[in-house]
């Protein structure tokens, strides 16, 4: 074992004594205690965020590093060869206990906690902790280093020695768990964006300077001398660029680890199976619903080529509208959806791969397709023919019976009429898959009031500008109106029933918003009310399906309504369709033919 020399032939004594520098405190010293303090602080500031994704694990690099600082900025003014040894192993628990903490804190801030429960995690404790051991019985075996000398430069009392094989592990496991962890932030400014970005900057470049000065004391690298390590002086930028973070940023108050497990719980919880493969069409994510719609485990699957796991490629899977598969001795049908994954700068680095269960649904619509195929078609052609019989019999009938099949013949038509209602909307609402036509809203609206007045009782007036140009689908748009005023004059005890419909604006997203008036006694509540909530129950429903077609077609043009009732009568807003871009200037005229509405709605009344 070789023994502790005491200062160097070449360095007088008095090189560090005080009497010498008057009391001077040399400067690698004040650097040093500096740095601590400045740690010290900020351990003190963010004790209050113990229990936060992360923050135990920071809290213990900063008593590491508190530890490194302080110590070595105490033994600069030790002589004491023995004393020395002793602050000289605090040092380097300091150091040793900086880096696997360090990289702990990186991956619990970032939502990667689970990786610090794992084994091999544990494996990389172990080292700090052994060195520790080892440090501290030095002297009796010298495998960290030996050769310990007192080594004075700049008025300090500094030290020199070897470094043995394990220093040089110890301290290299610790230079690669640093930058690891810092890393792993820069990950997290590119994941997610500004919310974390300057703060996970700050803390991942408040690594360097520290880093830099432990690297060139490692390799003795000029002109900095050999006994002489600046780490602990290269702590003060450390420590300022952390309290930024923490202090002024708040970086524990907004943890990315919540956004990464909020998405990774949100995939989780997903009903339908989800699938997410990298470039290479192997599989990186596989959610509880895909385990259990192919029968594997995600443990087992990850890595696994998606074709091995679904027997589909990604492009035949992406071509296919459903796939079939059996589970339980039932056909089930999965409608597939896959998308890009893209990285910060845009490239395509995987996919995503989602199957939804539309057994149900098809299975729905095949029902729906053959109920409406039999109510339009034989239901239809049986009623009409009960029409003409009623109405035969009620011809050659008298008194009472005649009556009841005068009731029995109107009842017949309502429900015709009912069915011809459906089956109109039901072309509009098909012709609304094909591209939007241009028409003159004037001509649209006449072409419906003509046809209204000539089947029922009462008058219509149209207050739009001639050339307001409307980009829409125009089979919805008349049947909107035409119920709309059928409903006005149908349902009206006005002596002159009327309806009037007028442009009251054009907004500034090019939607034209209309009105519709009537002088009637004004729409049940009961009916507003069953449009509102969007269903129909035995206690509450409407007597036809007027108002529901209005509200249908004006859903399916992009827009809404809004009903005012009075007595005077309904007011129906109705904000709807794309106004022609050269049609804009329109707007002008919307207050001319508001007003033109409301003088014949002071005319009707």
């Amino acid at each position: 074992m070789t023994e502790i020399d005491g200062p160097s032939d070449h360095k007088p004594k008095s090189l560090y004594s005080n009497a010498e520098y008057d009391g001077a405190v040399p400067w690698p010293a004040a650097g040093s205690l500096l740095s601590g303090v400045g740690t010290v602080l900020l351990l003190r500031y963010l004790r209050r965020h113990r229990g936060k994704p992360g923050a135990n694990w920071f809290l213990l690099v900063l008593v590491a590093q508190a530890l490194w600082c302080l110590s070595y900025g105490v033994s600069l003014f030790v002589d004491d060869p023995t004393l020395r040894v002793a602050l000289e192993m605090l040092t380097w628990i300091g150091i040793v206990w900086t880096g696997v903490p360090f990289l702990a804190f990186g991956l619990e801030y970032t939502g990667r906690g689970s990786l610090v429960r794992t084994p091999w995690f544990g494996a990389l404790l172990t080292v700090p902790a052994i060195t520790t051991v080892l440090v501290v019985t030095n002297p009796l075996h010298e495998i960290v280093w030996n050769n310990f000398r007192i080594d004075p430069i700049f008025g300090a009392a500094t030290v020199a020695y070897d470094l043995n094989a394990w220093a040089f592990f110890a301290i290299s496991l610790g230079m690669v768990a640093a930058p690891s962890g810092t890393l792993l932030r820069f990950d997290t400014v590119v994941s997610y964006g500004p919310l974390y970005r300057t703060e996970a900057l700050a803390v991942g470049l408040s690594t360097l300077p520290p880093g830099i000065a432990v690297l060139a004391w490692l390799l003795k690298i000029e002109p900095i001398p050999p006994q002489l390590t600046l780490a602990a002086v290269m702590f003060l930028p450390h420590v300022a660029l952390d309290a930024y973070a923490f202090v002024g940023g708040g970086m524990f108050t907004y943890s990315p680890s919540v956004r990464r497990r909020a998405d990774q719980s949100a995939v989780d919880a997903l009903e339908n199976p989800f699938l997410a493969v990298g470039t290479d069409e192997r599989i990186v994510d596989c959610n509880p619903a895909a385990e259990s719609l192919f029968d594997v485990a995600a443990s087992d699957v990850l890595g696994d080529p998606l074709e091995e796991v679904t027997g589909s490629t990604l492009d035949r899977l992406s071509e296919m509208v459903v796939v079939p598969d059996t589970v339980g001795g039932t056909r089930r049908e999965l409608a597939v959806s896959t998308s890009e994954l893209r990285d910060g700068s845009g490239r395509i680095v995987g996919h995503t791969v989602l199957l939804q269960d539309s057994t149900e649904q098809r299975r729905r619509e095949q029902r729906l397709e053959i109920l409406n195929r039999v109510l339009r078609h034989n239901l239809r052609n049986d009623l009409t023919a009960a029409r003409g019989y009623v109405s035969i019999a009620a011809d050659r009938a008298d008194g009472d019976l005649a009556s009841m099949l005068a009731r029995v013949h109107d009842d017949v038509e309502g429900v015709l009429e009912l069915s011809e209602k459906a089956r109109a909307f039901e072309r509009a609402i098909e012709s609304a898959s094909q591209s939007p036509d241009s028409f003159s809203a004037l001509a649209a609206l006449r072409s419906v009031a003509a046809e209204l007045e000539a089947e029922a009782e009462g008058r219509v007036d149209v207050s739009v500008p001639a050339d307001l140009s409307i980009r829409s689908n125009r089979e919805l748009f008349e049947l909107a109106f035409e119920n709309l005023i059928e409903n006005g004059l149908t349902h009206n005890d006005a002596d002159d029933p009327c309806v009037t419909i007028g442009l009251e604006r054009i907004t500034d997203d090019r939607k034209a918003v209309f009105t519709v008036r009537d002088n009637g006694p004004g729409s049940p509540d009961h009916e507003l009310a069953v449009l509102e909530r969007g269903e129909e129950t035995a206690l509450q429903h409407g007597s036809g399906l007027g108002l529901w077609i209005v509200s249908w077609s004006v859903t399916a043009l992009g827009g809404d309504l809004e009903f005012d009732t009075d007595a005077d009568g309904t007011s129906v807003t109705v904000r709807c369709s794309v106004v022609e871009p050269e049609s804009e200037e329109m707007a002008e005229m919307a207050g001319m033919a508001e007003m033109a509405g409301m003088a014949g709605m002071a005319e009707m009344t």
